[in-house]
Order: C-alpha cells, then structure tokens, then sequence
C-alpha cells in the first residue's frame, strides 16, 4: 500500500513544521499507520543541517530519533504542494497569505493550526500545542484507516 502524505508548513522550516513531521512519523511508523509526513518552509532556511535547538532537545526528552525531523530546512515548492493528500500550515495569520501570494489557490487547499513563532510564543507551549494537535490528527488518520480496512473486509 502506498503511503498517504502529510506536509507541514512553517516559515523557516527549522522549528516548527519538523516538529510537528517528527512526532507524527514516530507515531505513524509504531502503528504502521499508512501515512508519512514531510516539512517545507515558506521562506526556508539556507543553513544547511539546522534544527531548532528547541526541537532537538524536545525529541531527544521523547526518545524520538533526530532523523525525523529531516535533515535539511527545505524551500516549499508547487511540486510539494500537490503530491500531499493533506497540507497543514503552523499559523494562519503568518502562512496564508505568503501561500496565497507564492502559490495562488493553494491557501484554500491547506489547514491551519495557530501556533506562533519562537518570538511570540515560549517553545515550551509551542511544542506542547503542536505534539497535542499532531496526536489529534494522528488519531483521526488512524480511525479513518481502520474504517476503510473493515469496510474492505
């Protein structure tokens, strides 16, 4: 079977949006759950090999391998945009309108989550509300998963 994708979007691609990708493919790959997430930024960071100091310190506190969390921040592209099934951005006052102005129509086909920045909100809070989110979606995808497979059966 196919994997389904997930794509998480955040500005700089080093904090919040791998957060986000790490926790729900750790969760996903325990489950086996048919689904795979991905990261980009909407104005991504040309550091190779960043990671939010943030983000290390919470995956590593969870025993969540760093590998998850990407390697490199990525650059949003038309392409990224079109092979996810579902398309999340971290804060709608910040991403949708730099969607609607990068990729025209593709801000009405992306969810939006409220969490800001590391500048407007203390990581700690930041990371708490996006693993609850990431665990909400998670357990939806996994219902909706089991209904489709008893449904086949």
């Amino acid at each position: 079977m196919q994997k389904k994708l997930i794509l998480f979007i955040c500005t700089g691609n080093i904090y919040r949006s791998r957060f986000a990708q790490a926790l729900f493919n750790f969760y996903a790959l325990r489950c086996s759950l048919p689904w795979e997430a991905f990261s980009r930024g909407i104005a991504a960071s040309k550091v190779p090999g960043f990671l939010s100091p943030y983000v290390k310190e919470a995956l590593i506190g969870k025993n969540i391998p760093l590998h998850l969390a990407g390697t490199d921040p990525i650059q949003l592209t038309i392409k990224d945009l079109e092979k996810a099934s579902l398309r999340i951005a971290l804060r709608e006052e910040e991403h949708k309108e730099a969607l609607r102005k990068l990729y025209p129509g593709w801000e009405k086909r992306c969810l939006f989550w409220q969490i800001a920045d590391v500048d407007r909100l203390p990581p700690s809070q930041a990371l708490n509300m996006i693993e609850k989110f990431t665990l909400q979606l998670f357990e939806i995808l996994r219902i909706q998963e089991l209904k489709q497979n008893s449904q086949k059966s």
